[in-house]
């Protein structure tokens, strides 16, 4: 456990940002998948790139092993879980592919499903429909068309299209029900046109033409995470005042979450792109004191947004929410017990959450509050900003950043947030891959 101090309201710093996750995993699985040697270096120090690269190493030495059954250990990354399950299908071998007890919880058959229907040979090993799944990879999976249920995950649907041009034939992908996080799947299409794949994704139905991959240019195509950005707009928000750089961010994106300018700018933050990134400062103007947001096209901003709301006192209605269920917690109830710990007013029905706009009376009060993370990312993230009006505001399990954001404490103290021992709690923790 570690507890952070504020030493400055006044926030004056410039930070670079991690590259996003999403679009690095995707570009190693379709740079594999095109039969090009991984980068030899890690491109990022976020332990679900790190996973995601070195599994890919340990597949590739691996592959064509017949005789024996290869374990590929995802730990606690959902995105690598379910991109390798799909890959693992046409890459000859066999594989058993697994991860840490919350893993094994996170639902998986909609892919598997849709796997099977083109001909994949798997076999779940305890729970049917969840992780940890056995594969026999064949290399020459037909292609066609399936039905999937798009409500739970756009990272099954990511996973398939990524398999799209090897397929005989191609496939056609017809989504079921309510698209959920649509911009993951757009970002998905975006990045295989510019390594040479053609799709088309129109309404409820993806298409894809089979043909080679072409060289990936990582260089061109890697960018800052706008998710990651998130916390930062909250730091301005509750701040006195602030003037922040997050250097590299353009707005031309493929990242559903470059969003955030209109989000926050109704809550007091501005935006303006320059030559170095975007600068975004303290407006000091609240244009609504009732917020009201729909979250599906871009889930990983609602726990940094929600925060905000609430340390803001502003009444806020937040739908969209429902893969925030199946996260590496149930973000739902994770964020309204820790804001109800705060004495923030807090509500959830069903799949929806509600600020009522309370500003807590004590929060002068010299009692440590100990924020629980839940082995989330993105929990210790977006409540460590309210360290600007709490005192003594504690996290149990700081060093779960490493997820997607390894420096996130380092460059929290350029905005003069510390947490005591930090670094060493962080250096000693052990690391949950």
């Amino acid at each position: 456990m570690s507890c952070i101090t504020n030493h400055h309201k006044q926030i004056d710093c410039q930070v670079t940002l991690p590259l996003s996750k999403s679009i690095v995993n995707r570009l190693l699985v379709i740079n594999h998948i095109a039969g090009n040697s991984s980068p030899v270096e890690l491109i990022s120090d976020a332990s679900d790139t790190k996973t995601m690269q070195l599994l890919l190493r340990e597949i590739s030495s691996k592959r064509d092993n017949y005789s024996a059954t290869t374990e590929i250990n995802v730990g606690n990354a959902g995105t690598v879980m379910r991109f390798l399950t799909a890959l693992l299908s046409v890459t000859p071998g066999k594989w058993h592919i697994t991860g840490t007890e919350r893993m094994q919880q996170r639902p998986i058959q909609p892919l598997t499903d849709a796997l099977q229907h083109l001909g994949a040979d798997l076999t779940f090993g305890k729970n049917s429909g969840f992780p940890p799944v056995y594969i026999n990879g064949n290399l020459q999976l037909d292609g066609g068309t399936v039905q999937l249920y798009a409500g739970i995950s756009s990272q099954f649907i990511s996973a398939l299209m990524m398999l799209g041009p090897v397929l005989k034939g191609g496939l056609t992908i017809e989504l079921i029900g309510e698209v959920i996080s649509g911009s993951y799947i757009r970002m998905t299409q975006n990045l295989m046109q510019k390594c040479g794949a053609w799709v088309s994704f129109v309404d409820n139905r993806v298409v894809i033409e089979q043909r080679n991959y072409t060289n990936i240019d990582f260089a061109k195509l890697l960018e800052p995470d706008w998710s990651a950005a998130a916390f930062w707009y909250e730091v301005a928000a509750l701040a006195t005042d602030a003037k922040i750089l997050l250097k590299g961010l353009h707005e031309q994106s493929v990242q559903g979450d470059s969003v955030l300018p209109q989000i926050y700018k109704s809550l007091g933050v501005n935006s303006v792109f320059t030559g170095e990134g975007l600068l975004i400062t303290k407006s000091g103007l609240l244009i609504t004191d009732e917020f009201n947001y729909d979250f599906t096209e871009c889930p990983d901003l609602a726990q940094a947004v929600i925060v905000t709301c609430a340390a803001l006192g502003i009444k806020g209605r937040f739908s969209g929410l429902k893969t925030l269920r199946v996260k590496e917690t149930d973000r739902i109830a994770a964020i309204k017990n820790e804001l109800v710990k705060l004495g923030y007013h807090v509500d959830v029905v069903e799949n929806r959450m509600v600020t009522f706009g309370n500003i807590p009376q004590n929060n002068d009060n010299s009692a440590q509050t100990i924020i629980n993370c839940y082995d989330d990312h993105r929990m210790a993230m977006s409540f460590a900003p309210l360290a600007l009006l709490h005192k003594n505001l504690c996290l149990d399990e700081p060093g779960v950043v490493r997820k997607s954001y390894p420096d996130f404490w380092k460059d929290l103290k350029k905005a003069g947030l510390l947490i005591n021992n930090g670094q060493l709690t962080m250096d000693n923790e052990k690391q949950k891959t």
